[in-house]
């Protein structure tokens, strides 16, 4: 996927878009990098990480070698903590004990969200790796409660899943909250 296909794919959305990425495990770096870089360089949105799939140290080195201003990016870290590292102690990052964590990781993205103003996203990297830490039924409330208070919120989403990795059911019902799905 490249930065151009990216750029068609989330320009001229509507405000508080929600889109889910769906890829496959070969691209999904390169699409979240690419709609990051895009979102946060080129629209000038302020974005929440929630990240189940990499430690905030880690993406901070991705973003940084791709361009992206990591300061205008809140993180929401649910690795290093479970894998007992070395905790950076940063301002904009929140260490949360774990993926499987849902009522932590639910506060602390309502109360990201009610901090920061101006354009701003939610980031969910990813789906696939969220589900492996919690039961489909369960994560499928938590997905729509989060999703249903961005749009109270007028905080856009982007959601990034693995393609044919997803639960089907959690798939349709994170889909049919979607203003978007777009397959790479």
């Amino acid at each position: 996927m490249s930065d151009i296909e990216i750029t068609q794919e989330l320009n001229n959305l509507p405000e508080g878009w929600i889109v889910l990425l769906e890829t496959s495990v070969e691209k999904i770096l390169d699409t979240s990098l690419s709609a990051m870089k895009f979102l946060i360089g080129e629209k000038n949105y302020i974005g929440i990480v929630l990240s189940a799939s990499r430690p905030h140290k880690n993406l901070v080195n991705l973003y940084e070698q791709k361009g992206i201003d990591t300061r205008r990016i809140l993180f929401l870290d649910c690795i290093s903590k479970s894998q007992s590292m070395d905790l950076e102690e940063v301002g904009n990052v929140l260490y949360l004990e774990s993926a499987s964590d849902l009522t932590n990781i639910s506060l602390a993205i309502k109360g990201s969200m009610e901090k920061i103003k101006g354009n701003r996203f939610v980031f969910v990297d990813s789906i696939t790796s969220m589900l492996i830490h919690n039961k489909p039924e369960i994560f499928a409330r938590f997905i729509h409660g989060i999703l249903t208070r961005m749009r109270i919120n007028g905080v856009s989403g982007l959601l990034i899943s693995l393609e044919n990795e997803t639960d089907k059911e959690i798939r349709a019902e994170i889909a049919q909250l979607c203003d978007r799905i777009v397959k790479i």
